[in-house]
């Protein structure tokens, strides 16, 4: 009777090592740092595309800005009518000409 029981226990205790043993050289036992590494070779693009997105918007803001700046000066600029005399007139006038044929 003793070997009965004694076998039961033997045999309880294969099945929790063949488990362990199971789940400790699976497939995916041992990997978890190889996928932990994929993931922050992941992180690490989308962070620098991140930044790169952000520089260039940071440069487009910079330029748009620029462009509203002069559009501004080029509104506000006013011109002064500059005193010419008959002489002057006529020379850019005939010089005018001249470059339009």
């Amino acid at each position: 009777m003793f070997s009965k029981v004694k076998k039961y226990v033997i045999g309880f205790f294969v099945l929790c090592g063949g488990i362990l043993f199971a789940f400790l050289s699976g497939k995916s036992a041992g990997r978890k740092q190889e996928k932990l590494g994929g993931l922050k070779k992941k992180i690490k693009d989308t962070d620098k595309s991140i930044k790169a997105t952000k520089k260039s918007q940071k440069a487009i803001k910079k330029t748009l800005q620029n462009k509203k700046k002069a559009l501004n000066d080029i509104k506000t600029k006013k011109y002064k009518k500059k005193k010419v005399t008959k002489k002057e007139a006529k020379d850019f006038l005939k010089n005018f000409s001249k470059e339009k044929k």
